[in-house]
């Protein structure tokens, strides 16, 4: 997959795109942060207390890594035999992981919060949004070259 070898064109059209389903994901995170403050809004210490020891951050890394499994393998059948099923399996498997980790690390927030299963869930949010980007390039990429 070489991003150097699609149009200037089709380049905006698939940044577009992404940009656009990133906006939906950028929703619920500014309802957190703006649920947080109005709700903490004593101190900045108690805003950040708080962001750090929510469950959210997992549930969304959950729901961003299912999205990346959905988006590619959403792709794999117009690639058809020209996809290595044994790397797409491998591909697939590896976001399971991400996905139960997540869930994982929300069950343990959930009944023992503290201070680095906090910093370790925003850690995998911030990847899963890192990941979606990757993916959604990788499957527009995917996409583009096998329908013509």
């Amino acid at each position: 997959m070489n991003f150097s070898k699609v149009t200037p064109e089709e380049k905006k059209s698939m940044l577009a795109d992404i940009y656009g389903e990133a906006i939906f994901l950028i929703i619920p995170f500014l309802g957190l942060i703006f649920i947080t403050v109005i709700k903490n809004s004593t101190s900045l210490a108690s805003i950040l207390s708080s962001l750090l020891l929510t469950t959210d951050w997992s549930l969304m890394s959950a729901v961003v890594f299912g999205q990346c499994a959905y988006k590619v393998s959403r792709v794999i059948p117009i690639c058809g035999e020209k996809i290595d099923g044994r790397r797409f399996t491998y591909y697939l498997a590896l976001r399971i992981l991400f996905i139960f980790s997540s869930l994982f690390v929300y069950a343990a927030m959930a009944f023992k919060p503290n201070i680095y299963l906090g910093i370790f869930q925003i850690i995998l949010f911030s990847s899963s949004v890192f990941i979606f980007f990757k993916d959604s390039l990788a499957s527009s990429i995917l996409s583009k070259r096998h329908s013509k």
